[in-house]
């Protein structure tokens, strides 16, 4: 006699084909994230220079794909600019911090770190080939440069084929996917669009006069590697809360090594600027939009350095905002459910 209490689970064919369905995709995911990691990038540089795109579309009535090839051509040339200025300036700087900062940290009771000097290093070709191949063979390296070349080429392609038409993006995917699924994926990249180019545009603004102002700070009042310094600033800026006060104490202990007095100024001005930046700056440059938690960025970081390496740290915090974004769309639907059932 069948015992009552038991239970019996039956799964369909139907459920399984699904299961297997979903994982297939998650290891076509994984396994080709290279790939979508350049077409997601293409889709954040679009909503990026979609409001510069529109600006000279419309109100200088430029024609769109002109547009979208100006802005382009500025973001490529910006990044090119400021690579031949300040890398060359940073280089020389960075090496001559790390020995620097290495031997301050070395200073402290119960810390020590393999010293090493960078700065007097006389580099040239054979040296640079040499320290590539510790690492792997020289081939590796050139193939990894050149898949890196194509990916950034390939996200440029990408970025002008969403952007030549307005609303491209959303008009490729209302292409690519079944009509079950187009409202709800488009109600979801609406609303990561609105945030994304809120955050893309008040993040730059404030990695840029934060960057700026440290460097300039750091070179007044005589701390040393101040542009080392204010690229730093600018880079943790990403990162609420904790980016700053890293950035601090390293402009501390680097200050310290040469004056304590050197180096309360160095915390005063630190805390003067994180002052302006929480109730002037942010309030003015943010105003309603939105900021991500600090926790989903240290998360997002960790998560897509190690998924996709650099491109993964590039895109992090929009992956975040997205997946954040697709949660806000499931809980206002329960919501809406709930309300409907009441």
């Amino acid at each position: 006699m069948e015992n009552p209490s038991t239970r019996h689970i039956e799964i369909s064919w139907l459920t399984l084909w699904r299961i297997f369905i979903f994982v297939a995709l998650i290891a076509l995911l994984y396994f080709a994230r290279n790939a979508f990691a350049v077409f997601f990038l293409g889709v954040v540089i679009s909503l990026g220079i979609e409001p510069f795109v529109a600006f000279l579309s419309a109100k200088l009535r430029i024609k769109r794909l002109v547009a979208v090839l100006a802005a382009l051509l500025l973001v490529v040339a910006g990044i090119g600019l400021a690579a031949y200025l300040i890398i060359p300036v940073l280089l020389r700087e960075v090496s001559g911090f790390i020995a620097h900062f290495t031997q301050t940290i070395s200073l402290i009771p119960g810390l020590s770190i393999p010293s090493f000097n960078l700065q007097n290093t006389p580099f040239n070709l054979n040296q640079m080939w040499s320290v590539i191949g510790a690492g792997g063979s020289l081939s590796n390296f050139i193939m990894s440069f050149l898949g890196g070349i194509i990916l950034f080429f390939g996200a440029i392609v990408i970025t002008l084929y969403l952007s030549i038409e307005r609303e491209g993006t959303e008009k490729m995917f209302r292409i690519a996917l079944p009509a079950a699924y187009e409202r709800p994926v488009l109600a979801v990249f609406e609303g990561f669009k609105k945030k994304m180019r809120r955050w893309l545009g008040t993040q730059v603004v404030l990695s840029a006069f934060i960057g700026i102002a440290v460097g300039l700070g750091m070179w007044l009042i005589g701390v040393r590697y101040p542009l080392v310094l204010g690229v730093l600033a600018a880079l943790l800026e990403v990162v609420p809360i904790i980016g700053p006060i890293v950035t601090g104490a390293v402009a501390f202990l680097v200050a310290a090594s040469d004056s304590l007095i050197l180096a309360v100024y160095a915390v005063i001005f630190f805390f003067v600027l994180q002052q302006f930046e929480n109730h002037v700056l942010v309030p003015v440059v943010m105003g309603k939009s939105m900021r991500v938690h600090p926790v989903v960025v240290v998360v997002s970081l960790l998560a897509g350095g190690e998924v996709a390496g650099f491109i993964g740290i590039i895109l992090s915090v929009p992956v975040a905002v997205l997946v954040q974004e697709i949660f806000d769309h499931i809980a206002a639907r329960k919501g809406r459910s709930s309300t409907l059932e009441l």
